[in-house]
């Protein structure tokens, strides 16, 4: 039996997940069974909603991948894998991407599109955005200058006492061709090609992984516009549509009757002390350097590297 945790719940499985953090905290009681097996043809309950290549509902998930996998979820504590592709890192891509998520909207938990950085202080600085605004390479830049990683694309975060932590997702970062060019943290072993993703490159950092939840500082929204860096900070009901927006599986949440738990999450998030801003950079000019600096003198700086 193999056993691994991601975003906080150990995930059991009788074959390898290698971009999963490996589990040693047998006290984790939220576990989560993955098999290999033939997923069902439909779902037994109706079908709130549907979308390419999968359907679902509150308690179950069903994803068709042709030519590479079917995905099953369901309750939060199965995961039932029918490969179709020999090749089983392709299939055990679709499973981080969609299948974790899957398991973590039916627990009730809702997971953000967000790549982030341990800072010295032992907290965490979180980029949030569209697809390719930047979140990884802004996190690797960053990296360069010695912030340690702390997720890639995904993370759970939760309040506590009026304070945001974050859970990591695992320790895998995907980043573009001219990110991994211009990175001097990562060896050539680390990096290897992304299933799908022909322009991506994955990272592995799996020594480097905190398995336990931290602090958050603050949550930066990035995005390209205008001809100049810009920094400027947030007020806490300004976030609110964006932290909305970054949902990750946004388009889940009605589809698996989650809109009171979003509005419970956002709402808490916004109340809590975590610190938000807004970060732009030019479009379409390779500025991820400088753009990293401006981050660590104007937002770093004040928050406690």
């Amino acid at each position: 039996m193999f056993k691994y945790l991601a975003y906080g719940i150990q995930f059991e499985a009788d074959f390898e997940i290698p971009g999963l953090y490996p589990a040693n905290n047998n006290d984790i009681t939220s576990k989560v069974k993955v098999e290999l097996g033939q997923v069902p043809n439909t779902l037994i309950n109706e079908v709130l909603d549907t979308k390419p290549f999968s359907i679902f509902n509150e308690n179950e998930y069903l994803a068709r991948v042709p030519e590479v996998a079917n995905y099953y979820v369901k309750d939060g504590e199965k995961v039932i894998i029918e490969p179709i592709s020999s090749n089983f890192d392709e299939v055990l891509f679709y499973f981080y991407t969609g299948g974790l998520a899957a398991v973590l909207f039916q627990k009730d938990i809702l997971p953000y599109h967000v790549s982030g950085i341990v800072l010295k202080n032992n907290t965490v600085l979180l980029f949030a955005g569209y697809q390719r605004a930047g979140k990884s390479s802004t996190s690797i830049m960053l990296q360069n200058k010695g912030y340690l990683p702390f997720t890639d694309d995904t993370a759970v975060l939760v309040v506590e006492d009026g304070k945001c932590y974050a859970k990591a997702s695992y320790p895998i970062m995907r980043a573009l061709e001219k990110t991994i060019s211009m990175q001097t943290v990562y060896s050539e072993d680390e990096i290897s090609p992304i299933i799908k993703e022909g322009y991506k490159f994955g990272i592995n950092f799996h020594e480097k992984f905190k398995e336990q939840q931290l602090p958050v500082s603050a949550i930066v929204f990035l995005s390209e516009e205008g001809e100049d860096i810009s920094i400027s900070q947030m007020k806490a009901t300004d976030a609110i549509q964006l932290l909305k927006f970054n949902i990750y599986r946004k388009q889940w949440v009605s589809g698996m009757n989650k809109d009171l738990l979003q509005f419970k999450t956002i709402s808490s998030i916004a109340q809590s002390q975590v610190q938000f801003f807004n970060a732009k950079r030019p479009q379409e000019q390779d500025s991820f350097d400088t753009f990293a600096l401006a981050i660590e003198n104007q937002i770093i700086s004040k928050i406690g590297n």
